[in-house]
């Protein structure tokens, strides 16, 4: 009996020290952990390839990347294998060959990547003004978020660092031009809103990824995310440019 007392006072004053140097700084900081998102570039599978579980011909089939179909490439792991995620969450390898997917390493990879980090920042900031944008034809005043579809991707894009100039007729083409099929991240996206569409470019959003894209509109009087895969904007869609 007397020898649990003991090994409970002994307890009790050990944890007290401990209690007593962590209050005055001293011993082992807390360990805390720190986890950065990756950036990842979008593309599409250009021919269909295997999504395999390790980078290698023997690494087990998880299923068929389908042409078409989009991926984000996280990593290049080396000449022969890139590792990718799914849209429907599913990570792995493919082929790094460039008959599978757009994507190109080195410099040109680089540049990619900067090109990604700077879309993710134009899509955060113009999220950011959803709810607080006013729609308003043939307006540019930044000190009251008000503007048309044109003055808003101006806005946003002048915001990091890419001279975009005003109006749909100058957008439309400045940068270079990328067909729908290749949309990435960051893409200027134009339509025809006036009528069936005759490719006559009076709007212009910005391509979000997975097939969206946010626009300033006067039928929300504001920011709104539609869809391009299909539906009404998807019919009213001309054509792409890159300025990133």
């Amino acid at each position: 009996m007397q020898l649990e007392v003991l090994k409970k006072k002994f307890a009790i004053v050990g944890m007290s020290a401990i209690i007593g140097f962590s209050a005055l700084g001293i011993g082992p900081a807390p360990f805390t952990s720190k986890v950065e998102a990756a950036v990842t570039y979008e593309t599409k599978v250009e021919f269909g390839v295997y999504l395999r579980s390790q980078p290698s011909t023997s690494g087990k089939k998880i299923r068929m990347i389908s042409k078409g179909e989009s991926i984000n490439v996280i990593s290049k792991v080396n000449s022969y294998w890139l590792k990718v995620s799914t849209k429907d969450k599913k990570t792995g390898y493919i082929s790094a060959n460039t008959k599978y997917t757009n994507y190109k390493s080195g410099s040109s990879g680089s540049s990619q990547t900067a090109s990604v980090s700077k879309a993710e920042k134009v899509i955060r900031l113009a999220e950011s003004y959803k709810g607080r944008v006013s729609y308003v034809f043939g307006a540019r005043n930044p000190s009251r978020l008000i503007f048309d579809c044109s003055s808003f991707t101006q806005f946003i894009f002048n915001k990091v660092g890419v001279d975009l100039k005003w109006g749909t007729k100058v957008q439309k083409n400045q940068g270079s031009a990328v067909s729908k099929s290749n949309l990435r991240k960051g893409d200027l996206v134009f339509f025809d809103t006036i009528g069936s569409n005759n490719r006559a470019i009076n709007h212009v959003g910005i391509y979000i990824g997975e097939g969206k894209f946010i626009h300033n509109t006067p039928s929300v009087d504001g920011i709104s995310i539609n869809s391009l895969s299909s539906g009404w904007w998807s019919s009213h869609y001309v054509s792409a440019r890159r300025v990133l």
